[in-house]
């Protein structure tokens, strides 16, 4: 591989997903929100409100009532349901963002 004149070799997939990663991360800033109440308006804007950039996508709800109880597991006050889900879940975990 090549970039900006610099060669590099890389053995493994994982080493050149990395490399290629870290270049285009340099011309972009990653930023986190909870919530739109944390976006300034041109923020809020850029990411939701400008209907040529944004992307909308339609959910939908197969079962109404399994989601709910799932919810009300994680977002609810009894603890031990929500620590119980976690560590039956814990091992089937894809994407962790953290």
């Amino acid at each position: 591989m090549s970039r900006n004149g610099d060669k590099a070799v890389k053995e493994k997939a994982q080493d050149v997903l990395s490399y290629v990663m870290e270049d285009a991360k340099k011309d972009f800033t990653i930023t986190r929100f909870k919530g739109l109440g944390e976006m300034n308006p041109s923020q809020l804007w850029e990411t939701t409100m400008n209907a040529d950039t944004r992307t909308l996508l339609k959910v939908k709800l197969e079962d109404a009532v399994a989601a709910e109880d799932i919810f009300t597991t994680l977002m609810g006050e009894n603890v031990e349901a929500r620590r119980k889900f976690i560590e039956d879940n814990a091992l089937e975990v894809v994407n962790l963002d953290i």
